[in-house]
C-alpha cells in the first residue's frame, strides 16, 4: 500500500540502515542566523533529502517527498513549534511506512525538546555525526523514546506534541517571545528571566501579571474538580528548560500533569521542591500543589493555552482531551 494512503506500521528503523532527510527551517530563532554553513554542509551530500519547509503545509509536502523517495530517518533543523508540527504529520497522517526515526538539531529559540532529546551539540556537529553514524551501521549513535501526547478538541484534527501550558505557562511564553526574544534574549537567558519574573508576581499575588484561569479537570475517568488555576502543563518530556522536572507524580503512566492553584501556599518555600520535582511538606494538594502521572486527562479553560511553543485554541465549550499518542523514536548520541 502506498505510504501515502496506508499508516506507519509497528516495524522499527534500524540504525545500521539509516536513510537521512533533513527537515530546515528557515525561518527558526538559530537558522535565522546560521543557515549558510548548514546549507554548504547539506549540498556536499547530495545522498541526502534536504527540504527548506517553514509552516504546516510546506512541513506536510517535505515530509511526503522524503517518505516517497525512502527516507526513514529525518533530522529536523528548527525550533520547537517545528517539531510540533513533524509530530504531528507523522502521528496524525502516517505518510511514511514505517514511522520514521527522528533526529532534533537545535535550530530554534529555546529548543526545549531538543535540550531533553536532541542532540546536544552545535547544528552543523550534530549533521555531520549523524552522516558518520549513516556511514557506519550506526556508530557512536543510541535510540531514546518518548511518548508523544495527542490532544482533541484544539481544532479539526487533533494535535500532537511534547509539552502543553495553559494559566501563567501560556502567560510566560508570551511574555518571553515579546519582551525578551525581540531584544535577543534567546536560549535560555529568557526563559530564566521569565522564571523569576512569573515567580515573584505569584509570590506578591500579582494578578497583573500573573492572571488565574478557571479551570475543570478530570483525571483518568475520576469526577472533575473545578479551581482557579496559577499554573497548569501536561509533558511527555523528562527535562524541560534550564534542566527542570517540575512533576512528582509516580504512577505507571506517560502523561506528566502538573498544576499549581492560584494563591498556593508557602509558595516560596514550595517552588524549590516544585522545580526538582520533589514532595515535601509544603508541596502537597492541601497547599494547592498536585502532579500525577496519567493516561487520559480531561481540561476546560478559557484563555490562551500553547503546545511546544505554538498557540492552540480549544474549541469553545470542549474540553481538551489528553491521551497516549504513540512512541516517537529519537537519534541521540551515545
Amino acid at each position: 500500500m502506498p505510504a501515502s494512503q496506508g499508516g506507519a506500521t509497528d516495524r522499527t528503523t534500524s540504525l545500521a540502515n539509516l536513510r537521512i532527510g533533513i527537515l530546515h527551517n528557515p525561518r527558526s530563532g538559530a537558522n535565522q542566523a546560521a543557515g549558510a554553513p548548514l546549507r554548504r554542509l547539506f549540498e556536499a551530500h547530495s545522498d541526502i533529502a534536504y527540504r527548506d519547509a517553514s509552516d504546516p503545509a510546506s512541513i506536510a509536502q517535505a515530509l511526503g517527498e522524503m517518505a516517497e523517495h525512502g527516507v526513514n530517518t529525518v533530522a529536523i533543523s528548527g525550533g520547537d513549534g517545528t517539531v510540533n508540527a513533524v509530530l504531528d504529520i507523522v502521528f496524525g497522517r502516517n505518510p511514511f511506512p514505517v514511522r520514521p526515526l527522528l533526529a532534533v538539531l537545535r535550530g530554534g529559540t529555546s529548543n526545549m525538546t531538543a535540550r531533553d532529546i536532541g542532540m546536544p551539540r552545535s547544528q552543523e556537529r550534530a549533521v555531520r555525526a549523524l552522516i558518520a553514524g549513516a556511514a557506519n551501521g550506526g556508530d557512536g549513535l543510541a535510540v531514546v523514546e518518548r511518548r508523544v501526547m495527542r490532544i482533541d478538541g484544539a481544532g479539526r484534527e487533533p494535535v500532537h506534541g511534547m509539552f502543553f501550558g495553559a494559566a501563567a505557562i501560556a502567560q510566560g511564553i508570551e511574555y518571553c517571545k515579546r519582551e525578551l526574544h525581540t531584544r535577543g534574549l534567546r536560549g535560555q537567558i529568557g526563559p530564566a528571566l521569565t522564571l523569576a519574573r512569573f515567580a515573584m508576581a505569584m509570590a506578591r499575588g500579582d494578578r497583573a501579571i500573573v492572571t488565574p484561569v478557571p479551570i475543570t479537570v478530570a483525571i483518568d475517568g475520576e469526577p472533575a474538580s473545578s479551581f482557579e488555576c496559577g499554573i497548569v502543563f501536561v509533558t511527555t518530556l523528562e527535562r524541560l528548560l534550564l534542566r527542570l522536572r517540575p512533576y512528582w507524580g509516580a504512577e505507571a503512566a506517560p502523561l506528566h500533569y502538573t498544576s499549581i492553584r492560584a494563591a498556593p501556599r508557602r509558595w516560596l518555600r514550595a517552588l524549590p521542591d516544585v522545580l526538582r520535582g520533589r514532595p515535601s511538606r509544603h508541596v502537597t494538594a492541601a497547599n494547592g500543589y498536585e502532579s500525577r502521572n496519567v493516561r487520559r486527562l480531561l481540561i476546560g479553560l478559557g484563555g490562551k493555552c500553547f503546545v511546544d511553543g505554538e498557540t492552540v485554541s480549544p474549541v469553545p465549550g470542549t474540553p481538551l482531551a489528553f491521551a497516549d499518542g504513540g512512541a516517537a523514536r529519537f537519534i541521540v548520541p551515545r
